[in-house]
């Protein structure tokens, strides 16, 4: 009986396993979870074990458990004794493994998975019953008796596959995300724009407030980030400028560890400082990293430590997203102005018109240029009808678009206020790209076996052109990736185009290379003929790669 207990646990680990498996290997599968615990352990650091997705060890480990199961029944008594300990030292190993794995949700994460709960459970009655087994083993059985097991165990396998098959088909096409928190009842547009104890600089007693949405691991918010320091410098004592915290912890993994971070340093006076730091070290992205930056703008270590540890910051990180998707936020970065919303990354010329036309409107300024001048945004610009919003104001509804010429996809996604058409060179980040069609990543081994091709790859640095001058893979051409929604049809159909980075970043890495790739297959290119190198310029020069055939 014990045996069968086992073997039926056994299988329900592997369904386990499997499930989670397939989720792990495409970021558009939703999960089928109590809570969003799941899908914050899914998209951490620790979901992956040297490049491999962890289920991959728990379906491994319990086919080999099943396996154990099986050979103790068919083998002579005497390695029958050899199975047990064998089983029992097999299950030891994964209860502790999995009660690491447990630790990590609890005390690192600050999330538990249910599947993975399970999972740990599962293993944990097994190694109890392998223990048990071996202390007290069954009495030796005759040949019918051992005919009578297997055929138990058949049984069993048949009935996991029979129950298991039609149940994982329907948790595969019916998980969903959890809906987000209603909102406060009666509780303003205006005050999920700006709480009380929203993050602010300049003039708190503006007329015109100035929000940004930002991603700390978004690359274009990275890029971005200069031109907002100009703005808070050239306007400091004629606007409020806000920050609020948007980590698209669909699409990027470390963003919310990055934004509870910038949280910890806020208990202790240097928000901005923070700020300052992360987004200036968006190529390293680890624990170790954020403990850098701590010390770099001389916090109290211990205490930044116990912040992240214990979570502390976590709602408030979780309240600032749902306040920008009630508003209508779904790309970083956004910004608001009065009554204007931005999604991309203005330049400083059409950030400072924007808002010398808002001061303009409220009588404290005049604008800078024509209210008619040209302008060439990089950018998506939606006119709110509803009051600006500076301390006094008030907004009525989400914002929008109605902007004929908006792109429909930003680097990550597209912009606020649902479908838009045409193209702009709107390079914002999203989690709706998670849904799109993705580009291969390939690593340096996989790169050899490309240039032995004929004709060779064609590589393409999506760096800012300073980068890119200061080094680059041998050939390759530069199309910096706030570019490529206008130059990716330069680009060949004919030959294999590989797209690369720095490959210096430790998290999330080839956001820009993986968007240009998404580009390109939006826009008709073979999907084998798109290719992004993960391992990017470092991999390259690590490799002795230097020359092509």
């Amino acid at each position: 009986m014990r045996k069968s207990i086992s073997l039926l646990l056994a299988f329900l680990g592997l369904f386990d396993s499997l499930y989670l498996l397939w989720i792990y290997t495409s970021p558009t599968r939703t999960m089928v979870c109590l809570g969003t615990g799941c899908d914050t352990v899914r998209l951490s650091a620790y979901s992956h074990l040297w490049g491999v997705p962890m289920p991959v060890f728990g379906a491994v480990g319990y086919v080999v458990l099943a396996l154990l199961m099986v050979a103790e029944s068919l083998v002579v008594p005497a390695l029958a004794i050899e199975v047990r300990y064998a089983l029992a030292g097999a299950t030891g190993f994964g209860f502790l493994f999995s009660l690491y794995l447990e630790y990590l949700q609890g005390f690192v994460i600050h999330a538990f998975c249910a599947w993975c709960v399970t999972s740990g459970l599962v293993m944990t009655a097994l190694c109890a019953l392998a223990i048990y087994n071996v202390v007290h083993p069954a009495p030796e059985i005759d040949a019918a008796d051992h005919l009578a097991q297997m055929r138990n165990f058949f049984i069993i396998a048949v009935a996991a596959l029979a129950i298991g098959v039609p149940a994982f088909y329907e948790l595969a096409t019916h998980g969903e995300l959890p809906p987000p928190p209603p909102p406060a009842p009666n509780e303003s547009t205006a005050a999920k724009l700006v709480r009380p104890d929203s993050h602010a600089i300049g003039n708190l007693n503006a007329a015109v407030t100035v929000v940004e949405f930002g991603d700390f691991e978004c690359p274009v918010c990275g890029r971005e980030e200069p031109v907002a320091k100009q703005i808070r410098a050239k306007y400091s004592n004629q606007i409020r400028f806000v920050f609020r915290q948007f980590p698209l912890i669909h699409t990027h993994p470390f963003a919310q560890r990055m934004a509870e971070a910038s949280e910890c340093a806020a208990d202790q006076g240097k928000f901005w400082e923070a700020v300052d730091t992360l987004y200036a070290h968006q190529d390293d992205l680890n624990e170790d990293a954020l403990k850098r930056d701590a010390a770099e703008i001389s916090l109290d270590p211990l205490r930044f430590n116990q912040c992240m540890a214990s979570g502390a910051e976590t709602a408030r990180v979780n309240r600032d997203r749902e306040d920008g998707k009630a508003l209508g936020v779904n790309a970083t970065p956004t910004f608001f102005i009065g009554h204007q919303v931005l999604s991309g990354a203005p330049e400083f010329d059409d950030f400072s018109r924007d808002i010398d036309q808002e001061l303009a409107a409220e009588g404290n300024a005049l604008p800078s240029s024509p209210a008619n001048a040209a302008s060439t945004r990089s950018s998506t610009k939606t006119q709110l009808k509803s009051p600006a919003l500076p301390a006094t104001g008030s907004l009525t509804s989400p914002p929008v678009s109605t902007d004929p010429g908006a792109s429909p996809f930003g680097l990550l996604g597209s912009t606020p206020g649902g479908a838009l058409t045409g193209y702009q060179t709107a390079i914002t980040c999203s989690e709706e790209d998670a849904a799109k069609k993705q580009p291969t990543l390939i690593n340096t081994a996989q790169l050899r076996e490309l240039l032995a091709g004929n004709p060779p790859p064609l590589f393409v640095d999506v760096r800012p052109a300073k980068e890119y001058a200061t080094g680059n893979i041998p050939g390759a051409i530069n199309i910096p990736i706030d570019d490529m929604p206008k130059q990716w049809n330069t680009l060949s159909k004919d030959r294999v185009i590989v797209f690369y980075e720095s490959g210096k970043s430790s998290g999330d890495i080839c956001a820009s290379g993986r968007t240009a790739g998404r580009i390109l297959l939006q826009n008709g290119y073979a999907f084998d003929r798109v290719k992004v190198y993960q391992d990017g310029l470092a991999g390259w020069q690590k490799s002795g790669l230097n020359a092509r055939k």
